[in-house]
């Protein structure tokens, strides 16, 4: 059984998120009747799609480093836990169970879907990781092999059902019919429904529309997305070069970063979509046929599907420096997010359509919502050192931690539940 998990994790690695999302689709297209054509060009147009995003993700979070950097060191804080942002990935696919968690979750998921309920298929096996960490946590911290990949098995099959209660509203505002989300940050949507409530009801602040269409209504060129981008980076360079960090170039630099940024990531989700949707339609046409209408079954793909809306990108460049300055700011919080500032456009695209794109009402929701998350990854800063420790990825002198999977509530849940019940 070692040997078993040692090669699955070994090609788990090797292939990589895009790769992995190529041949699942590929074979997912196949087994419903897609047509070799549409699941071969499909399958590979979803892993391009991938690629571009992730290298965009990563093109932005560079480019906006140096300037949140100078921001904290214009505020004069230091950070008491190293940020590892989506370094904590590493653990995904390397610690011992990784393997069995995969097995586990799909043989839950087939059950759920055959008894129906739930409608949301797996497919998605790379965001696994997200659950695999949080084996991966109780793992180090309980010394139990078993009780790691049951607390992944649970976290992920929670996921399932939060794709089935997100799904509508991404599909609708993202325009993908037949997807679902079943990572972790779908929990976000869920939390932002009661909030934009009570936007809702607050006097002004409910008439205020700040969305893309709007604003370009209203400003002409200057609503242009790729314009909007290069204004809002120019600012915040800007800022940061008045503080004393930085200069008028660098700020300049950082309007064209921005621009394009806001400019591409939407294309390479235009190819995602254009692999994911023929597969998708596929899936849902044929449980439609043999259900005569009355099923309905959803494909998982990436969040990152999620951050193609102007809003969405929008959003997140204006929340960068915003939760560097909160987490500067809160008492008791000891992580300073640098690398993990590269979940706040994923943040961004899950609340996105709950809010039907208004950019303030994101804005403040996704502000709101880390606060909480900070002292959630202040919190588990010793799981995770210790996790990171035990896979030999990291210090066990020095704390880390990320907003990510540190800041994970539904993560922070269960690690917790597993430490109250083993007294660890």
């Amino acid at each position: 059984m070692e040997t078993f998990n040692t090669v699955v994790n070994s090609v788990l690695l090797n292939l990589g998120g895009s790769l992995l999302i190529t041949i699942v689709l590929f074979i997912l297209g196949l087994c419903f009747g897609a047509g070799f054509k549409k699941s071969f060009r499909g399958g590979l147009y979803a892993g391009f799609g991938l690629t571009c995003l992730n290298m965009m993700t990563g093109f932005l979070t560079t480019a906006m480093g140096p300037t949140v950097q100078g921001l904290s060191e214009m505020l004069g804080r230091t950070s008491q836990i190293q940020d590892v942002g989506w370094g904590v990935a590493g653990l995904a696919f390397s610690w011992p169970g990784a393997a069995f968690t995969i097995i586990a979750v799909m043989v839950v998921n087939v059950i759920l879907i055959l008894i129906k309920a739930a409608k949301t298929m797996w497919t998605d096996i790379w965001s696994f990781w997200h659950g695999q960490v949080v084996g991966c946590f109780v793992w180090a911290m309980t010394g139990n092999l078993f009780l790691g990949i049951l607390a992944a098995t649970i976290f992920l099959t929670i996921g399932t059902f939060l794709g089935d209660a997100t799904c509508k509203e991404y599909q609708e505002y993202n325009k993908m019919p037949g997807i679902s989300i079943s990572c972790c940050y779908a929990v976000f949507g869920l939390i932002a429904k009661p909030f934009n409530w009570i936007f809702d009801r607050i006097p002004g602040f409910n008439k205020i529309d700040v969305s893309p269409d709007t604003i370009r209504d209203k400003v002409g060129v200057f609503g242009d997305q790729g314009v909007m981008g290069a204004i809002i980076g120019f600012i915040i360079g800007v800022v940061v070069w008045i503080g004393g960090k930085g200069s008028i170039f660098a700020a300049l630099n950082l309007a064209v970063n921005v621009g394009v940024f806001m400019v591409f990531l939407p294309k390479a989700i235009g190819v995602l979509c254009e692999g994911v949707i023929p597969i998708a339609n596929a899936v849902v046409n044929l449980v439609h046929e043999k259900f005569s209408g009355k099923r309905d079954i959803w494909v998982a793909i990436d969040c990152g599907a999620l951050m193609g809306s102007p809003a969405v990108l929008a959003s997140a460049v204006i929340l960068y420096p915003l939760v560097v300055l909160i987490s500067v700011f809160l008492p008791g919080n000891m992580l300073l997010p640098i690398a993990s500032l590269a979940v706040i456009p994923a943040q961004c695209g899950a609340v996105a359509p709950f809010f039907k794109g208004n950019i303030l009402r994101m804005v403040v929701f996704v502000l709101i919502l880390n606060i909480p998350l900070l002292y959630l990854a202040s919190s588990m800063a010793p799981v995770q050192t210790a996790a990171m420790a035990a896979m030999q990825m990291g210090d066990p002198n020095v704390l880390n931690s990320s907003l990510d999977m540190g800041g994970d509530p539904l993560g922070f849940v269960i690690v917790n539940a597993f430490k109250l019940l083993t007294g660890k």
